[in-house]
């Protein structure tokens, strides 16, 4: 490797580790996320929200960066198992390592979210229970919330 190519590839490297700990980090805030919604701590979810909006602003600029090193590595819209494919020997086992941590942190990322919107999904429904019974509505069988008073409610009692 030519002295150029190789800054060029510990940046690049670095920048994938960035990633790795940007994802593991936005996966961290939506596990808190799922566990205050668990055990129904709903204010603290626009600190989370907040904080995770930066992280995904810092993820977006670390993708760019990614995009230009990969383009002047010469590697320009290549998937990870591509770039393997095409370093040399001494890049792949440099690079390999760095992109099993991205794609564990990712994987980390993905099972987080997917529970972390169950769990507000669960919770928003349950809000929903409620209020539509303040408001006088109600609710089927299959969940479904309905502001128009249930029908047992327009009988009255008497005396038949």
């Amino acid at each position: 490797m030519i002295n150029h190519t190789q800054e060029s590839l510990e940046e690049f490297a670095a920048v994938i580790r960035e990633l790795s700990g940007t994802a593991e980090e936005i996966a961290r805030i939506e596990e808190e996320k799922a566990s205050a919604a668990t055990d129904k701590r709903h204010y603290l979810m626009d600190s989370f929200i907040q904080e995770e909006q930066a992280s995904i602003l810092k993820l977006r600029g670390l993708e760019q960066r990614r995009l230009r090193l990969a383009d002047a590595l010469g590697w320009k819209s290549l998937t990870f198992r591509q770039i393997l494919e095409k370093a040399d020997p001494a890049e792949a086992s440099f690079l390999n390592p760095v992109f099993l941590d991205l794609e564990r942190q990712l994987k980390r990322l993905g099972n987080a979210r997917e529970a972390s919107e169950r769990i507000l999904g669960t919770r928003i429904h349950e809000l929903e229970v409620i209020l539509a019974r303040k408001q006088g509505g109600s609710y089927d069988n299959t969940g479904n919330v309905s502001l128009n008073a249930p029908p047992h409610s327009k009988l009255h009692d008497k005396y038949v």
